[in-house]
Order: structure tokens, then sequence, then C-alpha cells
């Protein structure tokens, strides 16, 4: 494949933000080959080609995590932040790649284009600003706590099934901040410099709660995918369901303190 040629899972591991660059590139070759190919059903289309593209280099990480768990009672053994810390790096950087490349074309491109290629993620981000501001801490709670065991159960049974999840959710915050580049446009003459004040904007507005929900979406797929490769491997199982139970802990911890700012918090800054 030729975009899995352009990086190697090893040059991610050494560097993880060179997943940012690639998943930009990948991202704005998904969004085009969807319009190019199935215009009408593009914006779903989109994100699967892009768990595609990223499934190889994702994969190899996990399978490299499920190596240090194999040697964790060897000469060295790791601990368990120093095991998953690589992955949730490679996570972070993929998924802020797809939002600067999905709200750079939401920006740049016609509105009537841009509104065939994003149809469902717009719908979805203007009934998640309805569905925000009419509901309180059990609701949201239970939504993204749904949507983190959407997370774990599908990387589980998949394996590497969560980067469609993340995907989606990136691509919403993409259009979120695309909205508000477009706002800033008016006032800022260069739709660069608009695009920009947009992330910085966009990002810290969601930051206290966003960047923990992510946090925890990515989190309870890497123990979903670890306990999936680990069980089928048969190899250090106490140690594979030791991590992954703490990592699914983790993650509804972070979801349920999430929720907590971003109703009680978030709303008074």
């Amino acid at each position: 494949m030729v975009l899995e040629s352009l990086i190697s899972k090893r040059e991610i591991e050494k560097r993880p933000i060179e997943m940012l660059a690639y998943s930009i590139i990948v991202t704005s070759i998904s969004i085009w080959s969807a319009y190019i190919i199935f215009p009408t059903a593009a914006s779903v289309v989109f994100l699967f080609l892009i768990s595609i593209a990223l499934v190889p280099v994702i994969y190899g990480t996990i399978k490299d995590d499920e190596l240090k768990i194999e040697n964790a009672d060897r000469s060295v053994s790791l601990g368990f932040f120093e095991r998953h810390g690589t992955e949730l790096k490679i996570y972070a950087y993929f998924f802020l790649g797809i939002i600067i490349a999905t709200s750079f074309w939401y920006m740049f491109l016609p509105e009537q284009q841009t509104e065939v290629m994003f149809a469902l993620e717009i719908e979805t981000t203007e009934a998640l600003g309805a569905f925000n501001s009419s509901y309180g801490f059990p609701e949201i709670l239970a939504n993204n706590l749904k949507v983190m065991l959407l997370s774990f159960l599908i990387s589980f049974i998949f394996g590497t099934g969560a980067i469609f999840i993340l995907s989606w959710n990136a691509a919403i915050v993409g259009i979120f901040i695309g909205n508000i580049g477009k706002d800033l446009v008016q006032i800022h003459s260069s739709k660069m410099i608009a695009l920009i004040m947009a992330l910085i904007q966009g990002l810290s507005g969601i930051a206290l709660h966003g960047i923990p929900e992510i946090a925890a979406y990515c989190i309870a797929g890497m123990a979903g995918a670890i306990l999936s490769i680990g069980m089928t491997k048969g190899h250090k199982t106490d140690i594979i369901m030791n991590d992954s139970i703490k990592l699914f802990l983790m993650s509804v911890a972070i979801i349920v303190a999430a929720a907590f700012i971003e109703v009680y918090i978030t709303p008074t800054l």
C-alpha cells in the first residue's frame, strides 16, 4: 500500500509526532477519495478509509505492547505506563491530525461542497449542541460511557475497531472548530489565520473536558485491543488481563471526571 510505505511503525514509535503529519495526509486523501467515488455517502465512507489506512500502524503498536507485556517479568520489568505510553501518544497525534485536516477542508471549500462531504458530521454537531444544552450530568455521563464501552467492545471484537470511533469523534470536533473558523474569517482577512485561531480557541474551549473524554475513548480502545490480541495468543494472560482491566477502569474514572467538568466547571469559565 502506497500510504503505508510513507511511514513505518518503527519510525512512529520512535517519533510519535510523525503520526500527526501522517494522519493529516491520510485524512485529506480519504475525504477526497470518498467524495469522488461515493459522493452521497462521503461523510461516512471517508471515516472507513481512514480506519483502513491506519490499521496497520495502530495494530503494529498494539502488537508491540503485547511483546512488552510478555517480557514484563524478565530481567527488565517495564511499568504499566511505560508499556502503554507510546501508544497513547500515537493515538493522540492521530486524533489531532484528523481534527486539523477536517477543519481545514471544511473551512476552505465552498459550503455547497462541504455540506455533501461532511453531511453526517454537520448534522451530528448540531444535534450535540442541542443535547449538551438540554441535559445534565446523568445524561451526559451515560452518553459518554456508551461511547467508551463501544470503543472497548469494538476493539475487543475487531482488534483495532476503536479507530473508527475515534475518527468519527475527531471529525465532529473538526467541524466544530471549522464553524468557529468561519465566524473568525469576518475578523481576520486570512482564512489560514482564522483556522489557526479557531484551532487554538476551539481546542482550548473543549480542552478541559474534551481531552479527558477522548483520552478515555483511546484508553478503552487500547484495553479492548490488548485483551483481544492477548487472548488469541494465549501468552501472559494474567498480565494482559490485569493491564486491560486497569486501562478500562482508568477510562471509566476519566469519563466520570470529564462529565463532571463539562457540566459543573466548564460553563462557569
